[in-house]
């Protein structure tokens, strides 16, 4: 290994850089995802431990006690990073010796409470991130295997990139950049200990060769990667990026995270994402991952609010959906479901779905916005309340909608549904003479809470509607939606968590004012039927954004979202949405929306509502983007106006600037190391022409090579050569010139970098 090392000069200093600014990348990567307050100190731990492993890689110690040495320093060195945040937890452990064993017993026994303290999360980051830089040094400066070496940083950086996404541009192009240039140097420099140790004697060329490929093949994959156009007319981006390390990503996220489900609101800790019950937990960790993209055919005026389970049963403190006493129909692909009711002021529309991965547990449910009309596939409907009308035969509700054939989800489905284009004063008309059935959804039953936090809850509502003098039942439903909506509330994914003992949503309504969707409407939906009001939940998805290249909506995981429906004798369910959301993805719904224009009654019997078409997509309005902010749009008609693009289209950019230069390198590469002794020479003059040393009128080559010799001291040897060789080649006979090749092409590399440092220096600017 010494040999190798004195044989390849600076070859372990370039080594050692590549993974320095390799492991730098990862972990910026990791704090751009903020996935713990406090985390900006995990990149100093990723390079300690890159340096340290790096500098034990390269003494003779034994690679076990090496690697046995990295692994005791890691979690001393990750607890002095996390150490502040540990202190700010646990002001009364002064050395914070007593956290170990907590944190060891909690995890023993099945608790999540260790994983919901947020220091422990960034401990386990900062240990995580050390291994992530040590490994790497250590598996590429001692054992030459990059590959082994960036397992932990590609496990962390996917991780990173699937759930945070944004502002990862330029991140995505530094890795695969260096990961290239590792790979490349890494297999030049074992190559090269592979020829010292035969003691092959390599050429300057040989080196050339090697880079010259090196060069091509990094600037062909980066050009391949972000210019190739897709294998099919249809843009699959949102698809590959659901399918490649998600599920890696989302098991990191449900161990991280294990709380999403219980058997009782506000326990443990949660991931953003589809749930059939409403717990209430203290906190949801935010995740990316792609469920569906979707088209609209027709005019929705509705927000596209995807149901998936109606919650209709109140238990243990928290809203969920019934799987007892349950009712299911079949209904066949394309079938209009038999409804016990219909309602008045319907319109109609059309959705294409393509679903990506269905939600864990629930992978058979179809999601949809408003009432279903028909779906193309076979599928079995389930009402969760059995009422007489069911028991007939007939649907009041279709409180969750299962795909047959197949039995998952996934893949492609076309639902052509019904929403409600009644106004607001249709529904402040409607009154309150419910049918029968009805009242099974006004109910609160007494284990719910306890029945001093009902009170509470009740005297809330009560005060609520006399404040805004409420006439009716839907003036009483819009005022508490306003009331939760108002400044009072502040949405948030990390609530402040209920002391124990105390209702979470008792805490959420009284004292802390702040939750998110699952608590607005958790309180509005009891306010509601504290009141009489015939209410449920539903649990499904926003709207998630548009996305432009897909030219469709993509929902992810993160748009998993709860609203409030309220019963209306001749119009049927009604959406509300309390949820103070200010980023604007969540607004209050408008009433009456429908055109008429362009939407297609029930009666009338048509399934394809009239102006649009199978595949068309309700355009993006003008002057908004994917989320509905502002967008900045170039003036027209004379007027100048300048838009820095987007990071996505920089880092096209710079990625083409990169694969530019490095095929210029590579060209010049080629030029620089031609296969001929006539190739040879005439690059030989163009050098020496620009390095101040032209061939001058009738001179010959002995005398151009005695000149360059004096004119370049360090040159005289190899241009001698050179001439020599050149001579023979050009004027002896055939059997006599094919000799001289190889003194020419050996005479050459050794001439070409020094001619190329006089290149430079004559270009460089006069100091003066």
């Amino acid at each position: 290994m010494q040999r190798t090392r004195d044989a390849l000069p600076g070859g372990v200093l370039w080594t050692s850089l590549l993974v320095f600014f390799l492991t730098l990348a990862v972990s910026k990567s990791t704090v751009t995802a903020d996935w713990v307050a406090g985390i900006e100190v995990v990149p100093l731990v990723a390079l300690v431990g890159a340096i340290v492993m790096g500098l034990l890689a390269l003494t003779p110690i034994p690679w076990g006690a090496g690697v046995a040495i990295g692994m005791v320093i890691g979690p001393i060195a990750a607890g002095v990073a996390a150490w502040p945040a540990l202190h700010a937890n646990h002001p009364s452990d002064a050395l914070g010796l007593s956290l170990i064993p907590t944190w060891w017993a909690r995890l023993q026994d099945g608790s999540n409470g260790a994983i919901a303290d947020s220091s422990f999360d960034l401990y386990l980051i900062s240990w995580l991130m050390w291994v992530t830089g040590g490994w790497l040094a250590w598996c590429v400066l001692r054992w030459r295997t990059p590959l082994l070496g960036l397992v932990p940083g590609a496990a962390a950086f996917a991780t990173n990139l699937l759930n945070f996404p944004r502002d990862q541009n330029g991140y995505v192009l530094t890795i695969l950049v260096l990961t290239l240039a590792l790979l490349l140097w890494t297999n030049y420099t074992g190559s090269i200990a592979s020829a010292t140790r035969a003691r092959v004697k390599l050429t300057g060329d040989a080196r050339w060769d090697f880079w010259e490929s090196g060069l091509v093949a990094m600037a062909a994959l980066i050009v391949v990667a972000i210019m190739l156009p897709p294998l099919s007319t249809q843009d699959r981006s949102v698809d590959m990026e659901s399918t490649a390390f998600t599920n890696w990503a989302q098991l990191l996220q449900t161990l991280s995270h294990p709380g999403q489900s219980g058997n009782s609101a506000g326990v443990g800790t949660g991931t953003t994402g589809f749930s059939s019950d409403i717990l209430l937990n203290p906190s949801l960790k935010r995740t990316r991952a792609i469920v569906f993209t979707y088209t609209v055919q027709g005019t929705y005026a509705d927000p596209y609010y995807f149901r998936g389970v109606d919650d209709t049963l109140l238990t243990a403190g928290a809203w969920r959906y019934a799987e007892v006493a349950q009712f299911h129909e079949a209904i066949t692909k394309s079938a209009i479901p038999k409804y016990a009711e219909d309602y008045a002021k319907m319109d109609v529309a059309a959705f294409k779905v393509n679903m990506s991965a269905p939600p864990t547990g629930n992978s058979d449910i179809l999601f949809y916005p408003g009432r279903l009309y028909h779906v193309n596939r076979d599928s079995l409907a389930t009402e969760s309340l059995v009422v007489p009308a069911t028991a007939s035969g007939s649907l009041m509700n279709i409180d969750r909608l299962s795909s047959v054939s197949p039995r998952t989800s996934r893949g492609s489905y076309g639902v052509t549904v019904e929403y409600s284009a009644a106004t607001t004063a249709d529904l402040q008309a409607a009154g309150n003479s419910y049918p029968d059935w009805v009242s099974a959804y006004t109910q609160i039953p007494p284990n719910y809470r306890g029945q001093a936090v009902l009170d509470r809850i009740h005297q809330k509502a009560l005060d609520i509607v006399q404040a805004a003098g409420a006439q009716n039942e839907y003036d009483a439903a819009a005022a508490i939606e306003a009331y939760l909506r108002s400044n009072v509330f502040t949405y948030t994914l990390e609530p402040p968590r209920a002391p124990v003992g105390v209702d979470p949503l008792d805490y959420f309504l009284f004292t802390s004012h702040s939750g998110y969707c699952e608590f607005f409407a958790s309180a509005m939906g009891d306010m509601l039927r504290s009141l009489g009001i015939p209410t449920r939940l539903v649990s499904g998805f926003g709207p998630g954004n548009y996305d432009s290249a897909a030219s469709a909506y993509v929902v992810r995981s993160e748009d998993a979202h709860s609203w409030v429906e309220v019963y209306f004798p001749t119009y049927g369910w009604i959406q509300f949405e309390p949820t103070r959301d200010t980023s604007g993805a969540y607004s209050p719904i408008p009433r009456g929306g429908a055109s008429g224009l362009n939407v297609c009654q029930r009666d009338l019997g048509c399934d394809t509502p009239p102006g649009g078409s199978p595949g068309g997509v309700v355009p993006v309005p003008a002057g908004k983007g994917a989320a509905g902010g502002d967008v900045s749009a170039t003036g027209s008609g004379g007027g100048f106006a300048f838009r820095i693009p987007d990071p996505s289209t920089l880092t096209k950019i710079v990625a083409i600037v990169i694969a530019l230069l490095l095929m210029v390198f590579a060209a010049a590469a080629r030029y620089l190391r031609p296969r001929t002794v006539m190739g040879v020479w005439r690059r030989t003059l163009m050098l020496a022409r620009l390095a101040g040393a032209d061939q001058r009128a009738g001179e010959t080559p002995f005398e151009l090579g005695r000149r360059m010799a004096r004119s370049f001291p360090e040159a005289s040897e190899p241009m001698r050569s050179l001439t020599n060789g050149f001579v023979v080649a050009a004027y002896a006979p055939a059997d006599v010139a094919g000799s001289a090749r190889a003194s020419v092409m050996e005479a050459w590399s050794a001439l070409r970098p020094l001619l190329l440092r006089r290149v430079f220096a004559r270009m460089r600017p006069i100091q003066t």
